[in-house]
């Protein structure tokens, strides 16, 4: 395969594995926050240190997703995260995160991260 077919065959493969990496955070213990309606639900969320969080973005345009804590950059997802993909983020330590969409400020959440 090559060319235009495999070029194809790789972004229908990409998308099947961002499609499904919600369900199996979910599926091992961890969580999903949707973006949609220029909005992160749920608004708040408890989660566990060591828990995956998956954002996944159910909007038709692009969002971006910038965790903070204490003030400090936690984590940041790429520029764009278009519509029906998602972006991952691994919890390290307990604590409150503000969570911003870095292209549409007013959009917000917290995770409140414990033991």
């Amino acid at each position: 395969m090559s060319g235009k077919p495999r070029t194809m065959a790789m972004q229908i493969a990409f998308a099947i594995c961002i499609a499904t990496s919600g369900a199996a955070a979910v599926e091992q213990g961890g969580s999903e926050v949707l973006i949609e309606n220029f909005a992160f639900q749920p608004a708040t969320l408890e989660a566990k240190v060591g828990e995956r969080i998956v954002f996944v973005n159910r909007d038709q345009v692009p969002h971006s997703v910038v965790g903070f804590r204490n003030g400090e950059e936690a984590f940041r997802s790429a520029e764009y995260i278009d519509a029906d993909d998602a972006y991952s983020v691994t919890l390290d330590r307990p604590g409150e995160i503000v969570i911003f969409c870095g292209l549409h400020g007013r959009m917000s959440a917290k995770i409140i991260v414990n033991q």
